[in-house]
């Protein structure tokens, strides 16, 4: 039987989670809001119910995603390198036909 996500109070508390990184999608790192979460619906005198906040925490931290998202930050540094190999390959190439014409 699948475990029923606890629930929170309030979206602060799902925030201040969501900063310490226990929701697995970003570091522990406390991140500024323009407009924090739930300030929309609470702004429109339809407050969110603490069942609707506790599921989307528990979809953040066990939906089908969940896992890639966590992984993320360790393959972007090796997508942020391709690029540049392929300059340098560029390069190289412009170089060796120069040197072909040339010579």
């Amino acid at each position: 039987m699948a475990k029923k996500p606890e629930a929170s109070a309030n979206w602060a508390q799902a925030r201040a989670q969501i900063d310490r990184g226990e929701t697995g999608d970003k570091i522990a790192v406390h991140d500024p809001a323009a407009a924090p979460l739930g300030t929309d619906a609470e702004a429109g005198g339809a407050s969110t119910p603490a069942e609707h906040i506790a599921r989307s925490l528990h979809l953040e931290q066990h939906g089908e995603d969940a896992h890639a998202v966590a992984q993320a930050p360790l393959t972007a540094g090796r997508r942020q390198l391709v690029p540049w190999l392929v300059v340098v390959l560029v390069l190289a190439l412009a170089v060796i036909i120069a040197l072909l014409v040339a010579g």
